[in-house]
């Protein structure tokens, strides 16, 4: 891959959310770019970060440790072995549960309509919902409703080979 980036070997890589301020030559690994290129779709890094720790304020830093054999293998095995809540079923009075399908993959299946896509479902949809193949009005609505755990994204790139294992240290300015 000609185009692709090289990145300079260090012990703790610096994730930057603003992928414009980002550059090779500052060390900063811009994840929106990233995922971008491989997922074909912009990662809402705010609501990402949010997931991973609710409490991560505004400025905040946050260390994701993918370096060891096990550390990544637990990324792996929390992204294999997600189940989706999809929220409770008022006819039965029970939870709803979608196994077989990641956060990552019910991410991926979020679309933005188009000229040939009519939006499926409204800007503020229920938390009951299931939204998989969810197609929304516009990109902000999308990102709003669901982004994947920003670790376990960086555990499926390290998989793909687009990032190189260790520590990955996640900037916050908002």
């Amino acid at each position: 891959m000609p185009d692709a980036f090289e990145y300079t070997p260090r012990s703790i890589y610096m994730l930057e959310p603003h992928a414009d301020h980002a550059t090779i030559e500052n060390g900063y690994i811009p994840i929106e770019a990233i995922a971008e290129r491989v997922y074909g779709k912009p990662y809402s890094s705010l609501r990402g970060c949010q997931q991973d720790d609710e409490h991560i304020g505004n400025d905040s830093v946050k260390l994701y440790e993918l370096a060891s054999g096990e550390d990544y293998r637990q990324a792996l095995g929390d992204l294999d072995d997600a189940e989706m809540y999809l929220g409770r079923d008022s006819r039965t009075g029970e939870s709803v549960l979608k196994t077989g399908m990641t956060e990552l993959d019910y991410w991926l299946s979020i679309r933005v309509a188009d000229e040939n896509t009519p939006a499926t479902v409204e800007a503020n949809p229920p938390p009951t919902q299931d939204l998989e193949n969810a197609v929304f009005e516009n990109r902000f609505f999308a990102d709003r409703a669901f982004s994947p755990s920003l670790r376990l994204v960086l555990g499926d790139l390290i998989r793909r080979g687009e990032l190189p294992r260790g520590n990955y240290l996640f900037r916050h300015w908002w």
